[in-house]
């Protein structure tokens, strides 16, 4: 924002000193973030997969994050090694300005909705576990869009564009008690609300997962299925312990830049820069850990990469039972 103060000359070591650095974790995280995302939709999208409900939360969640890797990430290595801004413009400093937060919120309800989802789906309740449905799932997701998407959209009106302030400072924001109040609301929502419900229905899951094993299935038709809904159930519980390892450095220093005006300084902000690093750490490394953790994951990731070999491999069989006395009678002419 435009109103950063300055900071004493012997914080601004940590200033320049940060700065190099936190373009180069930039480049790292997000080229990251791309393959990890890339790989996850590839890998979700396969059958053994994507009949599950919580599996099209976890696609919907990828968008948001991609989105968020052209605002901030791009936006910044673009600002500080070529000095082009992606919102340098009027139309494009309100568009961006709620891409960079709607993105993240996206992000965190579609994990909201994952965790519900496995609730219902690991609960003893039949009538619970008819929501874990993947035409509820599609229902919900875009439910959840257009109502957060119209709950963010005070983020098009509150930013706007001066071409007078230097050019990291154009786009800015208005300062008035109604955009502060709202601004705590997404505070409270964002930062408070959203781990609390991962929390809460993290634990009611692991309950749940952990009831089933003392229960013997009644079909063994089922056996396979519910293994798949148990592993990602699993890999939700990860994800929810990522989100809250990552993501609550991050709103910290966001509430205490923003709402703390001595602490709306240049020194104060490249910690906060820091921790957006740090935050985009949340965005793959779930991906690693699904690898580990999950064995159903980690087979459709090998079997994926298998059938790239398949088509190979049938040529090369088909090959080697050809006689060899058809292939002796084989001509093989030439135009000049």
């Amino acid at each position: 924002m435009s109103n950063t103060t300055s900071s004493p000359s012997n914080q601004y070591d940590l200033v320049q000193a940060a700065k190099q650095p936190i373009i180069y974790s930039y480049s790292v995280t997000m080229t990251f973030i791309v393959i990890t995302s890339i790989l996850n939709v590839s890998v979700l999208c396969r059958r053994a997969l994507r009949s599950s409900s919580c599996t099209y939360y976890f696609l919907a969640s990828v968008p948001p994050v991609l989105a968020y890797v052209v605002v901030s990430p791009v936006n910044a290595i673009l600002a500080q090694s070529y000095g082009f801004y992606i919102n340098g413009t009027p139309v494009a400093c309100k568009i961006v300005s709620f891409l960079a937060y709607a993105t993240s919120l996206w992000y965190g309800l579609m994990l909201v909705c994952a965790s519900i989802d496995r609730y219902f789906s690991s609960s003893t309740s039949p009538r619970l576990r008819r929501l874990s449905q993947v035409r509820v799932a599609r229902k919900v997701i875009v439910i959840v869009w257009i109502l957060s998407s119209i709950y963010m959209s005070p983020f098009l009106f509150i930013y706007y564009y001066d071409p007078t302030y230097a050019n990291s400072k154009k786009c800015t924001q208005y300062s008035t008690t109604l955009i502060t109040v709202y601004l705590m609301t997404r505070v409270i929502f964002y930062y408070f609300l959203i781990p609390i419900i991962l929390g809460i229905f993290g634990v009611l899951t692991i309950y749940n997962i952990r009831s089933q094993k003392h229960r013997v299935a009644p079909m063994n038709q089922a056996s396979s299925s519910r293994r798949t809904e148990g592993q990602l159930g699993r890999m939700l519980i990860i994800q929810v312990a990522v989100y809250l390892l990552f993501f609550t450095p991050s709103g910290i220093t966001y509430i205490l830049v923003t709402f703390v005006p001595s602490m709306n300084t240049s020194y104060y902000s490249t910690i906060r820069n820091l921790t957006i690093v740090w935050q985009q750490g949340g965005y793959f490394i779930s991906f690693f850990l699904y690898v580990l953790t999950g064995r159903i994951y980690r087979e459709e990731l090998k079997n994926m990469f298998k059938c790239n070999r398949i088509p190979n491999r049938i040529l090369q069989q088909t090959v080697e039972h050809i006689p060899m006395s058809l292939l002796a009678n084989v001509r093989v002419t030439t135009r000049a």
